[in-house]
């Protein structure tokens, strides 16, 4: 018997994250909970990258890296400026990708984690200078201060702006790259696993890995949950939008979850962010509490939990990023994920290739096309 979307199969071993099982999630042993509580994205992805927790000396030179790799180059800049502006932006980061593949390749100087720590500090530089470029008509410089975070880069680039922004935001969008930075065998990770089980490229995989992401099942989640959210213009209002989408049978993005049956373990920690920026002056507080009315309702008659994208889309709106871009940041975070994964593919590879339960008619002649009558069907 077949296991639909392989639902409940163990495709293979991993030492890079628990997820549902213990304490919720934990990457290389570690917890998500004290993650956020004490870490940062930057020594999140080192964890992930090269399996410990870095000294003092390793953290600093491993910034000193990502600073020193912001720095898009020419020939990738003339490509940014001839994709579409209407393009989806994951659309623009699978090219970018691709190219840079192109130009910076996968070789014995130029490594698998060389090409990593090049993506995570690469592809938010990628992202604005694209958007102002078409937007705004002007080439952003893309190097930030030495000693800015991904978080706080981002947001320079955001609003092309050298002031040093609210810390509040910046401390929600590092918290949000922590969570999104791994999660298991997930449809990405896993499918960059079998492109680069084959023994394809590094950028082969990060490529596959953004395709995958790009489906509202899977990444694009927190920006379906964002435009629902959008439509709403009071809890009564949500409440009655709810109600009407039970009777249609129509799904809400941002709820449940293929592993976790009793609540997603980063939502209730994104959640707190969300509500943390609404109580602060430009928050949005009704935004939260439309938000809170769709999560009580959802629960109380569905038994269904706000999955880590329903909060994060309010948590990332009220930083100030367009919706489009919900998606491409949490490229930016998963790409360490992606890498940890591909990383361990190729340390113990073997083909990913499964079998399918035949379900197609049984063996049959051949009929000549002059005795065919008109029953094909695609």
């Amino acid at each position: 018997m077949a296991s639909k979307g392989l639902a409940g199969v163990v495709a293979g071993d991993s030492a890079v994250s628990t997820v549902g099982v213990g304490d919720g999630l934990n990457y290389r042993g570690y917890n998500i909970n004290e993650l956020c509580e004490k870490s940062n994205f930057e020594e999140v992805a080192f964890l992930l990258l090269h399996g410990y927790l870095p000294s003092r000396d390793e953290f600093n030179v491993f910034k000193e890296t990502i600073a020193n790799n912001r720095t898009i180059p020419e020939k990738l800049k003339a490509v940014l400026e001839v994709i579409p502006p209407n393009s989806h932006p994951m659309d623009m980061f699978r090219t970018a990708c691709s190219f840079l593949g192109t130009i910076e390749p996968e070789t014995k100087e130029n490594n698998q984690i060389q090409i990593s720590i090049r993506l995570i500090s690469l592809f938010g530089p990628i992202l604005f200078y694209w958007y102002h470029f078409h937007n705004n008509h002007i080439c952003i410089e893309t190097n930030t201060k030495h000693n800015d975070s991904i978080a706080t880069n981002i947001l320079k680039l955001l609003h092309n702006s050298s002031s040093e922004p609210d810390p509040e935001k910046v401390k929600t969008l590092d918290i949000s790259l922590i969570l999104y930075a791994e999660h298991d065998f997930n449809a990405s990770a896993f499918a960059g696993r079998i492109t680069v089980s084959t023994n394809s490229d590094f950028y082969s995989g990060i490529v596959t890995a953004i395709g995958t992401l790009r489906g509202n099942l899977h990444g694009g989640a927190n920006e379906a949950a964002m435009a629902f959210l959008s439509s709403l213009d009071s809890t009564s209002h949500a409440t009655e939008v709810v109600h009407k989408a039970f009777a249609d049978k129509k799904k809400l993005m941002g709820f449940g979850h293929r592993v976790y049956k009793n609540g997603d373990p980063r939502s209730p920690i994104i959640k707190g962010y969300s509500k943390r920026l609404s109580q602060r002056p430009g928050g949005k507080p009704q935004l939260f509490a439309i938000s809170e009315t769709v999560e009580k309702i959802m629960l109380d008659e569905k038994k269904m939990y706000p999955n880590l994208d329903f909060y994060s889309a309010s948590s990332y709106h009220q930083c100030g990023i367009p919706t489009s871009f919900f998606t491409p940041i949490f490229v930016i975070s998963r790409t360490t994920g992606w890498a940890a994964h591909i990383f361990e593919q190729r340390a113990d590879n073997k083909l990913i290739r499964p079998q399918s339960n035949y379900i197609g008619p049984d063996t049959r002649p051949y009929v000549a096309m002059e005795n065919r009558g008109p029953k094909a069907r695609l």
